[in-house]
């Protein structure tokens, strides 16, 4: 069959950030008008791994990229960071079209600090000051605050937090937890023309492997000043060891205790740097080579249409669902595309 290879097919894609429980799955299953992905109202965090969940918005294909946070509780920001730059790598390189960030906070905590601040650093560096103008802030959970308490707090965002980013362009917005205001997040961005974030640029169009852009930078002196922390805290605890006699064996115990679990500390700042001197970009290129080489041998590979070959090239680094939930439309986006087969067969052939 003759395809008509057009790049207009291909959907737009929305980042959905935030810290951990923050509302991110909510917003994209309110959306996706299904339970696309699992949500939790707990502090550890449901969303492993970066998801892609598909939508439509009138004519508009959307492609919305769940993320963990950067407070995640079982990996650390290093692995998170290169998880996230991992898709954003093979976005750009595969010429999908990024129209934005929608950044959640729950008007429900008492400050902005700790973990929200942090993540917020994170972000603009990932963002860069050009790409803030295609930033939707969005504060939520507003049925769980009185009003005048959370106006207060939405005023503290606007004029300290969140300012300089208000200055440059982003966008402030209340989300009510429904569909309609969801929806109008998602068209303020699609209205507006698509962004590259510095981090893409630092990463693919510099080739800096990721400690050495700006964003990667921040985590890898976190991570640095960690590993310090925990070499010092062995360094006490050897001495302590030494010094103690033969008969305080309960402290010797413990003292070994406390020594093992700095060193597994120690280890894991330590794989957090190395993770951190990856080159992403390339290691994103190899991957897609191979894979491009692998299908043109086959004499599958120039076949493909463009938005079911991206679709193939981003399921490898980024979820996409196979169920009813999200994968009927993803069928359905390849059906126009003159694909026959569901997405699920089209995934395990691709």
């Amino acid at each position: 069959m003759a395809y008509q290879l057009s790049r207009a097919d291909l959907p737009s894609m929305i980042l959905v950030m935030g810290v951990t429980g923050s509302g991110k799955s909510y917003l994209i299953n309110q959306l996706a008008n299904q339970n696309a992905v699992k949500e939790s109202d707990q502090l550890a965090s449901c969303t492993a791994v970066c998801k892609g969940v598909p939508i439509q918005i009138g004519k508009s294909r959307v492609l919305l990229i769940d993320t963990p946070g950067f407070d995640d509780t079982s990996r650390s920001d290093s692995e998170i960071l290169a998880e996230i730059s991992k898709v954003l790598a093979a976005q750009y390189e595969l010429g999908v079209s990024l129209k934005g960030v929608i950044y959640l906070h729950r008007i429900t905590d008492l400050r902005f600090q700790g973990s929200s601040m942090k993540t917020l650093q994170i972000f603009t560096k990932i963002c860069g000051v050009d790409a803030l103008k295609n930033v939707v802030l969005a504060t939520n959970r507003w049925d769980d605050v009185v009003e005048a308490v959370g106006a207060d707090r939405e005023q503290q965002l606007r004029t300290n937090f969140w300012a300089y980013m208000l200055s440059k362009g982003s966008i402030m917005t209340r989300f009510y937890g429904d569909r309609p205001s969801a929806v109008g997040m998602v068209s303020q961005l699609l209205g507006r023309s698509s962004i590259v974030l510095d981090i893409q640029r630092e990463l693919v169009d510099e080739g800096k492997t990721l400690n050495q852009t700006t964003a990667g930078a921040m985590v890898n002196d976190e991570a640095g000043a960690k590993k310090a922390e925990y070499e010092q805290a062995l360094r006490d605890l050897e001495d302590l060891r030494r010094t103690l006699q033969a008969q305080d064996q309960e402290m010797r115990k413990q003292i070994q205790k406390d020594w093992a679990d700095e060193k597994a500390r120690l280890q894991k700042a330590t794989e957090d740097q190395k993770t951190l001197r990856r080159d992403v970009a390339a290691e994103v290129r190899d991957q897609i080579n191979t894979k491009k080489e692998k299908k043109e041998k086959s004499g599958l590979g120039k076949a493909l249409p463009f938005l079911p070959a991206v679709l193939g090239f981003l399921g490898m680094f980024v979820g996409l669902p196979t169920g009813s939930a999200g994968g009927g439309l993803l069928t359905s986006w390849l059906s126009d595309s003159g694909i026959g087969d569901s997405i699920t067969e089209f995934f395990s052939n691709f």
